[in-house]
């Protein structure tokens, strides 16, 4: 299984979500389940809340295979990429943040996702479709990450959810 995190802080955020999960849908692969939406503050850098949710997948893809069709979509729905100017606000935002057991060290992708352990933004969504899910590093699972969680961002569920 694969899961993957969606986050949208600028523009119509919930439509550029649904827009992300739908094609992910029609070029990734089968959708096993998504999370409800959270409202989360931004995190690192002041800004506009965000949109977060995550959603749980098969696909045949390779991670690094499935890495270039996520930046694709992101393109496709007005994120410019800069790796040089750290956090801002985005259009979409789409991560990897596991992929079946694997532990990958790669200079375009790591997987598990980098930090993922220190954000309630990620970790909220997650366990809201994956609690018992080990984390391949840390060997525990992701209800347990979640409840020692330094962040104290406080979530508050958005009133609509993502169709697949």
């Amino acid at each position: 299984m694969v899961y993957i995190a969606l986050g949208s802080n600028l523009g119509n955020r919930f439509e550029l979500l649904q827009k992300a999960v739908l094609r992910l849908a029609q070029r990734v692969g089968k959708i096993e389940s998504v999370s409800r939406v959270f409202v989360a503050p931004a995190w690192g850098f002041e800004s506009d809340p965000f949109l977060n949710a995550c959603i749980q997948l098969k696909t045949k893809y390779t991670p690094l295979e499935l890495i270039d069709i996520l930046l694709e979509i992101e393109n496709e729905l007005g994120r410019s990429r800069n790796d040089t100017e750290g956090y801002k606000a985005r259009s979409i935002d789409l991560d990897i943040l596991l992929f079946n057991n694997q532990i990958i060290n790669d200079k375009r992708l790591q997987i598990p996702h980098p930090r993922m352990e220190l954000r309630q933004f990620v970790l909220t969504p997650l366990a809201d479709i994956a609690s018992e899910v080990v984390h391949p590093k840390l060997n525990k699972n992701i209800l347990d990450i979640k409840s020692k969680c330094t962040d104290d961002s406080v979530l508050k569920l958005w009133d609509k959810e993502l169709k697949f």
